[in-house]
């Protein structure tokens, strides 16, 4: 096991408890001194209750933000003043019963509608949204307000971390911004980064290469998906889930990289009732990703294209200056 494990856990209150009714729980996972990053969906005392449990078995717990699905549920470019207002609210309810926190994690993502529509109709949405993409500007004043937020919670908690999907890292070689613009997600430096290389969000064979084209760059690597997270895209990636097996082939992929690992999701583990084979059970041993050449051929050209857009941006503001 890595030293620092933890798992991703989304669920509204009255599933969470459920979840949690399993005495067996919490002293397995502070016997394997794992962590769990907790969505809050909602802020009530039996969520509140839960924490307290955990926290004094001695699992850490960390404060995962996330908005009413209206404002896009995760963090982007266009909700940045519903997030620091739910961030007061987590930060009242915290006060209120008391709680203590690993650290605050922002799942970095574009509105959930758009992702729903890159998931499902990927082409079609992709163009629209690079139709719509937002201004530099734009991008500029969010990504600073943005900064200002996680300031706000390091003031409140310490340590922030960020949830990003692993083409961010594509985007920052390239020294662009269009991704961000299109989808709006941020390039947001915080205390750590982890990125989400989850081999079920791809078809195979690429899903099984995110983790070796990317774990080099990742401070911190989450593997998945074994069941659950939001309703609206469950069932696309049902047929793709990782079993044991594979979630552990998953996390020694990933342990080469770094020991900070994650696991999305801890319900979907206990659901098919191998979480503690999961804690338990040798690892496997390394096998190389057979697409891994098609792989960094992709993100070459996809940073290639990423920096023409860098090089276009400066041509027009070239332009501009030099206008009378």
């Amino acid at each position: 096991m890595p030293s620092d494990l933890t798992f991703f856990c989304e669920l509204e209150s009255r599933r969470l408890a459920a979840l949690f009714a399993d005495p067996a729980l919490i002293p397995l996972l502070a016997t394997h001194r794992c962590g769990v990053a907790l969505a809050l969906i909602d802020l009530t005392p039996e969520r509140a209750q839960i924490v307290q449990q955990l926290t004094a078995a001695g699992v850490p717990v960390t404060a995962w933000l996330v908005l009413d699905p209206r404002d896009g549920y995760w963090l982007t470019l266009d909700n940045v003043d519903t997030a620091r207002k739910r961030w007061q609210e987590v930060r009242n309810w915290t006060d209120a019963h008391q709680l203590t926190w690993r650290c605050v994690g922002l799942d970095i993502e574009a509105p959930q509608e758009d992702a729903v529509g890159l998931v499902d109709t990927p082409f079609l949405t992709l163009a629209r949204l690079t139709w719509l993409r937002r201004s530099r500007q734009v991008w500029q004043n969010a990504l600073n307000d943005l900064h200002d937020l996680v300031r706000e919670i390091r003031a409140d908690v310490g340590e922030v971390e960020t949830y990003q999907f692993p083409f961010i890292a594509d985007e920052r070689a390239a020294q662009s911004t269009l991704l961000q613009r299109v989808l709006g997600i941020a390039d947001l430096r915080v205390d750590r980064e982890v990125l989400m290389l989850y081999r079920s969000t791809l078809p195979e064979p690429w899903g099984s290469a995110l983790i070796d084209a990317y774990g080099p760059e990742a401070e911190a690597i989450a593997v998945g998906i074994t069941g659950g997270g939001v309703e609206v895209l469950e069932a696309t990636f049902a047929a793709r889930e990782l079993d044991l097996p594979l979630t552990l082939q998953e996390l020694a992929r990933a342990k080469r990289h770094t020991e900070r690992l994650y696991v999305f999701s801890l319900e979907g583990c206990v659901k098919k009732g191998w979480l503690a084979a999961l804690l338990e059970a040798p690892w496997p041993e390394f096998v190389p990703a057979p697409t891994l050449t098609r792989t960094h051929a992709g993100r070459l050209a996809a940073r290639t294209l990423l920096a023409a857009d860098r090089v276009v941006g400066r041509l027009r503001r070239m332009t501009r200056t030099q206008l009378p």
